[in-house]
């Protein structure tokens, strides 16, 4: 027996050629490479139209910065360039997204941040967000229109953004205020280009805007089209107020004596006093670990308490082999956690300074391994089980977050918000800036039954001087004592649940940093009582089996998008969630 070699003729050597370049090429087509890796696209949020996902993932090995504002990510980087440090940098990202995200948060509304001080392993928290004016009560809003809590003057807290923002900067900046309010003055005096999420989020509040915000927002009764340039200049002279003196005009001066008089002349509960006496609360964050790593996060009346209870829950369970064991098995764990973890939300959420909230026993072992004592791994419990006096606010999408990490392992984490879009629909004539509507964030009424019938959780109840509720939840992670994951987001009450499975698909399941962002999740707050999955998350089969277990399972967008900085072994890798606007920057 004989072997013959066949050679190809040059003709079908082309022609196979072209034939593998197309085979191989089809193949690495749902393929990225991020740190190092090859990571499978099948299992992740498709970017926005026209967005390559490859700008949404990077790493630097100096400073990162990722934000939902591509101009306030270029901010942040300008500002490291001229000698800032992490503080600067998330100072003027902050104030920049102020401009180019007027329908997600401002200078007219409030926040928290969570800082991590490399050198002294020290970390701070703020909270900085709206507080109830002296002239509000318990029932300012029974019996009324619920649009007087969404819309106007009279849904106005005072805002707190200012202050912590410069407070913060004064404490801990390098640069003067002054240099790290110039390129958000700039982008305000100068203009941004408008993005499709701006244009449209115009067009769905037009009809509920002042005629004052609409000479802004709507100039001419023309609606700005993505690609035009914005210009708010009345914005850029209120900036160039604070650069010069801090917070003082905002909160005692000229700023502060015109939004007390136009709210109150317009029925709004806010007095001059309320501005002078605003105070930034610090204190030191919440503090628990899990699986030999150290999170930190946010005291209440953030839901950061809520999500410890959560981590503690999970930590019952091995869910690295879990989760490739059976998927369903997984998402049915991690859904009954959720639901037992917001319905503490529901009923214990609050301002700590009015309320008794027992934040070393919800953080705690013992209370976590009993609260997840009654799980059925073949079944769903369903949510009237914990029915009590419950807080089932809804919270608006429309915030934002800022995570920043440099190379010593300096972190900044915070998210801030005007609540609903385009906060009251009001801006203070003359100085440019949209004023929030965080009243809606309070319980309405307690006593008075919501849309489901049920009454509002008094530990949210309205009292002057008192901070609402909240889902912002800024967290750091730190390993072996250092900096190594920073993460929070938008996404009103999917912000928990988000920051929660950033936090497992980092640390438990080994996915890179994007693929913790762009993944499909799920999603349950209690109530209403239903499991909601993003289409990437899960196939058919585990979708089924779900529901097998009883759970309503829908199938639906998440409204939370996550802003994250991880730092391994040297390099600082950065990720902006697809589903919304912004970049990570690196150097």
């Amino acid at each position: 027996m004989s072997f013959r070699t066949v050679r190809p003729s040059p003709k079908s050597f082309f022609l196979l050629s072209i034939l593998i370049l197309l085979v191989f090429g089809s193949c690495k087509k749902n393929v990225l490479f991020i740190e190092g890796r090859e990571v499978s696209t099948q299992n992740l949020v498709a970017p926005k139209f026209g967005i390559d996902p490859n700008t949404l993932f990077a790493e630097s090995k100096k400073i990162m910065i990722s934000t939902d504002s591509i101009d306030a990510s270029k901010v942040g980087l300008e500002i490291y360039k001229k000698g800032g440090n992490t503080i600067d940098v998330a100072v003027a990202s902050s104030f920049a997204v102020s401009v180019t995200r007027p329908s997600s948060t401002g200078i007219g509304g409030g926040g928290f941040l969570v800082y991590h001080h490399a050198k002294s392993g020290k970390s701070y928290a703020f909270d900085f967000r709206e507080r109830a004016p002296l002239l509000a009560s318990r029932n300012m809003y029974k019996g009324r229109p619920k649009e007087e809590s969404l819309l106007g003057y009279k849904s106005v807290g005072v805002p707190g953004m200012v202050a912590g923002l410069v407070q913060i900067h004064k404490k801990f900046g390098k640069l003067p205020l002054k240099e790290v309010l110039a390129p958000a003055i700039r982008l305000a005096e100068e203009g941004f280009v408008i993005y499709p999420d701006l244009s449209e989020a115009i067009q769905e509040s037009e009809q509920d805007m002042s005629p004052g915000m609409k000479k802004i927002f709507v100039p001419g009764g023309k609606i700005p089209e993505s690609g035009e340039i914005f210009v708010q200049k009345d914005l850029a002279k209120t900036l160039k107020i604070i650069s010069e003196t801090g917070d003082k005009d905002f909160y005692t001066g000229v700023i502060a004596k015109a939004l007390a008089e136009e709210v109150s002349t317009n029925g709004g509960a806010i007095h001059w006093t309320d501005l002078k006496n605003y105070k930034v609360r610090e204190e030191k964050p919440l503090e628990i670990n899990y699986r030999n790593y150290n999170i930190r996060t946010m005291f209440p009346p953030s839901s950061g308490v809520h999500l410890f209870t959560m981590l503690k829950m999970l930590e019952t369970k091995e869910l690295h082999s879990m989760f490739d064991f059976s998927q369903s098995d997984y998402y049915h764990f991690l859904a009954e956690v959720m639901r037992r973890g917001y319905s503490d939300r529901a009923v214990l959420g609050g301002d700590p300074g009015f309320t008794k909230i027992p934040v070393e026993t919800l953080i705690s072992s013992d209370y976590a391994k009993e609260k997840i004592s009654d799980f059925n791994a073949g079944k769903a419990t369903p949510s009237s089980t914990y029915l009590s006096r419950l807080n089932l606010r809804a919270e608006s999408p429309q915030t934002t977050h800022i995570s920043v990490v440099d190379a010593e392992g300096n972190a900044v984490s915070t998210t801030h918000s005007i609540n609903y879009r385009f906060g009251a629909a009001v801006v203070l004539e003359g100085y440019g800036f949209v004023l929030n509507d965080t009243m809606d964030d309070f319980s309405r009424s307690p006593g008075e039954p919501n849309v489901y019938g049920l009454i509002g959780a008094e530990a949210n109840s309205i009292q002057p001087g008192k901070t609402p509720l909240s889902s912002m939840s800024p967290t750091i992670v730190l390993k072996n004592g250092e900096t190594f994951l920073v993460t929070g987001a938008p996404g009103g009450s999917y912000i928990v649940n988000a920051v929660l499975q950033s936090i497992l698909f980092t640390l438990d399941l080994n996915l890179t940093l994007y693929e913790s962002v762009a993944r499909g999740r799920i999603h349950h707050q209690f109530f209403p009582d239903a499991l909601s999955i993003e289409g990437p998350a899960t196939d058919t089969a585990t979708f089924n089996q779900l529901k097998a277990k009883k759970h309503e399972v829908r199938l639906g967008n998440n409204m939370a998008k996550l802003f994250c900085v991880k730092r391994e072994n040297g390099t600082l890798y950065g990720a902006a969630d697809p589903r919304g606007d912004g970049i990570p920057l690196g150097e």
